[in-house]
């Protein structure tokens, strides 16, 4: 009787796990969508953009001989809201949308001015499909659709180059800023932060390829309210300590632009305390190393008194570019540095009065105390400029 019920319930087992995959898909029934864009709508309050690529095509792609894959396919639909439009989209496909695959998520400057980016989010985060992980950016002075639909030269697909482009720009150029969609949500339900995200234009100086990274774009409750470019952005990412590599070129003797300081790495970070009158006070700690990259002038840069002021030239510059970009974001009372979660880090207590208007009455008025400490740490391959060699030859 024993064994009998133990190969009942051992069959019962089996036939519980071993019913195959229930929810599977043919490969031909799915469209594997790249890329999203989000644009104000004409007829509807939201109009959705889909790149979807064919993954016969991809694969075809890949093998010698084949002919040219057809290029990324898109598809839009209006609808109330994103999740509204996405099912919109379903009256012109054949194939059942897959998100999975997802690696970019655009939204149109004039939704993200207008109506903001705070309600874009819901149906996304909740779609367990979607990655979190997707980069985020504004389709800067145009719609995400028109993005989407730009043909490009070497990669397959817009949603390709736009993801490989934001990281490559924030590592080798220092003005723009990789944010993900969930850094992009923590940013929003965050009361200290505001979201930053990296712009992407169209350049019309280019007509065979012509996306590019171009600014960052800074919220305020969830809108859009202003761009960041060059030196602003810049300082934005020297408080962040997020500048990889970028090129400052600084004058000597009145000399402009004649020495450029190549910059390898930066780190940062935050302490508050507070003042007599209770007010909060923000520091923030620059780490910055650099090698001389280019001397237009003949001076000896082997010179230990030379090398020592073009470092505090340099360490200057950084200092300068990130209190800029600090006073600027304090005038529009915007807290993109997150000065506010340092705030609620080391004085939850106090937090709880300040949260409430941090960023149009404390924020703008709090004192932050901005240290640098940057470093020099080779002259490249030459030690003579050739000015130099040239004036003493």
């Amino acid at each position: 009787m024993g064994r009998r019920m133990a190969r009942l319930c051992l069959s019962i087992v089996m036939i519980a796990l071993l019913t195959g995959c229930w929810d599977s898909r043919e490969l031909t029934d799915i469209g594997f969508v790249v890329a999203m864009a989000i644009d104000k709508g004409e007829k509807k309050n939201i109009r959705v953009t889909v790149q979807i690529v064919n993954p016969i095509n991809v694969s075809s792609s890949q093998g010698g001989g084949s002919p040219m894959p057809l290029p990324p396919t898109t598809y839009s639909a209006e609808g109330n809201n994103v999740f509204d439009a996405t099912r919109v989209l379903s009256q012109k496909l054949s194939r059942q949308l897959h998100y999975g695959h997802a690696i970019v998520l655009l939204v149109g400057e004039d939704l993200a001015t207008t109506q903001g980016i705070k309600k874009l989010f819901d149906g996304i985060e909740r779609d367990s499909e979607f990655r979190p992980s997707a980069t985020m950016v504004i389709a800067r002075g145009t719609t995400g659709e028109e993005i989407i639909k730009q043909r490009t030269s070497l990669d397959n697909s817009p949603a390709i180059k736009i993801k490989k482009m934001v990281a490559e720009t924030e590592k080798a150029f220092g003005e723009n800023i990789d944010e993900k969609i969930y850094q992009v949500i923590q940013a929003i339900v965050s009361s200290g932060k505001e979201p930053t995200i990296t712009g992407i234009q169209l350049d019309s100086t280019n007509k065979e390829d012509k996306l590019m990274a171009n600014g960052i774009a800074t919220f305020k409750d969830g809108k859009l309210m202003r761009w960041l470019d060059g030196n602003e952005s810049r300082g934005f990412l020297w408080v962040l300590g997020r500048v990889n590599s970028t090129l400052l070129t600084m004058d000597w003797n009145g000399q402009p632009h004649t020495i450029g300081i190549e910059n390898i790495r930066t780190k940062s970070s935050f302490h508050s305390s507070f003042d007599k009158s209770g007010k909060p006070i923000i520091e923030v700690k620059i780490g910055a190393d650099a090698n001389i990259g280019e001397v237009d002038v003949p001076i000896d840069v082997t010179n230990p008194r030379l090398f020592l002021q073009i470092e505090r030239l340099y360490m200057q510059a950084v200092h300068d570019e990130a209190v800029a970009t600090i006073k600027l974001m304090q005038q529009q009372k915007s807290d993109i540095f997150g000065f506010g979660e340092v705030v609620h880090r080391d004085h939850p207590k106090q937090w709880r009065t300040l949260k409430r208007d941090w960023n149009d009455v404390t924020f703008p008025t709090i004192e932050v105390k901005v240290k640098v400490e940057a470093y020099l740490r080779n002259t490249g391959l030459r030690n003579r400029t050739i000015m130099e060699s040239i004036d003493n030859s």
